[in-house]
């Protein structure tokens, strides 16, 4: 029979529920960090002479730094939560589906502003 994890063990669902917190802020900055990568490319290879490249760039890469915000914000509170023995904030979806809104229309902003 497992014993109650004290100070000295640690909480086994603890610690696996902190790793999956850690996991999924890591993709959402990984993802964050593909879109700003993307936005420098554009940027610095794209070349219409106009200076579009430059603002669909500008657009990528601030919707990049957007995003690395929203996983600190939502890494936190992920935390907290996992701390507090309070339900996740993972199970709430508007946050993701703003997140993924905001991304698609920053992408097509970028197709815009270089295709017209």
């Amino acid at each position: 029979m497992q014993e109650p994890a004290g100070k000295d063990g640690g909480d086994p669902d603890l610690a696996r529920d902190h790793l999956a917190n850690e996991r999924t802020f890591l993709a959402w900055m990984r993802t964050a960090a593909g879109v700003m990568v993307l936005g420098l490319a554009v940027a610095k290879l794209v070349e219409d002479g106009r200076g579009r490249a430059v603002a669909a760039g500008i657009v990528l890469v601030v919707t990049g730094v957007a995003g690395m915000a929203y996983a600190a914000v939502r890494y936190r509170a992920g935390a907290a939560a996992i701390e507090g023995r309070r339900p996740s904030p993972a199970g709430r979806t508007a946050g993701p589906l703003a997140a993924g809104g905001v991304l698609v229309a920053a992408v097509a902003a970028a197709l815009a502003l270089l295709l017209w």
